[in-house]
């Protein structure tokens, strides 16, 4: 039961942060969101102790996830907040790397097919963004170019740790993707209904799932010895 609590706690934050979007109650939604992030690296720091580079790596990460959270709340400050999570997303794919061996992927041709999508995707959301865009243009194309970069290396971590940390984080990665890309289309194409609903589900769901496959890479540290 002790070890459940972390897991409590954080969807019960996860359960009033969505209410305070439904209800909009934005002085709700101004606490709980900024705790998001700070919950799940407390959570690692306590399971993990942060002893590898790897929980590290993605402990930095949420941290910057934090401050996008914040800068994200403040107005005029979407810039602010796409640099915040740019540099998570690379921490993120610095992490992921780190758990890449070109062995491994000599052996198991399936990430070409992944890159492959995630470079069509890419490419045709940019080209549904471009009308749009301004002086946001070249950041929005770094962050697009970065997380697809996440996305692909958290495939690519397959052979260096065990099935479920590999599940976890490839399925955050790609929750991720879905979560800044209805942030994106909301924000330059036209309004989505429940945008913001579906943005923070995906985007805690993204994030939870990414901590929890590194908590769980952390059990079998003999197949990760780059950790």
């Amino acid at each position: 039961m002790k070890k459940a609590i972390p897991h409590i706690v954080y969807f019960l934050l996860f359960a009033v942060h969505l209410y305070s979007i439904i209800e909009d109650l934005s002085t709700v939604r101004m606490v709980t969101k900024p705790l998001i992030c700070i919950s799940l690296i407390a959570y690692l720091w306590i399971s993990t102790g942060l002893k590898s580079v790897f929980q590290k790596l993605i402990a930095a990460g949420l941290f910057f996830g934090w401050l996008g959270d914040i800068f994200l709340m403040l107005p005029n400050k979407f810039l602010f907040g796409l640099a915040a999570f740019l540099i998570g997303h690379i921490l993120y794919v610095i992490a992921f790397i780190r758990q890449t061996s070109p062995f491994a992927l000599s052996r198991d041709k399936l990430y070409i097919l992944v890159a492959g999508f995630l470079a069509v995707y890419s490419y045709y959301f940019y080209t549904i963004l471009a009308p749009s865009l301004g002086v946001e243009k070249y950041p929005v194309i770094a962050y697009i170019i970065v997380i697809a970069l996440m996305g692909l290396f958290s495939y690519t971590r397959k052979h260096h740790t065990n099935t479920s940390s590999f599940l976890l984080i490839f399925f955050g990665a790609l929750l991720f993707i879905v979560s800044d890309s209805i942030l994106a289309a909301n924000k330059f194409v036209a309004y989505i209904a429940n945008s913001g609903l579906m943005i923070m589900c995906t985007y805690m769901l993204a994030q939870y799932a990414i901590t929890l496959g590194t908590v769980v890479d952390n059990q079998d540290v003999r197949r990760n010895p780059l950790g």
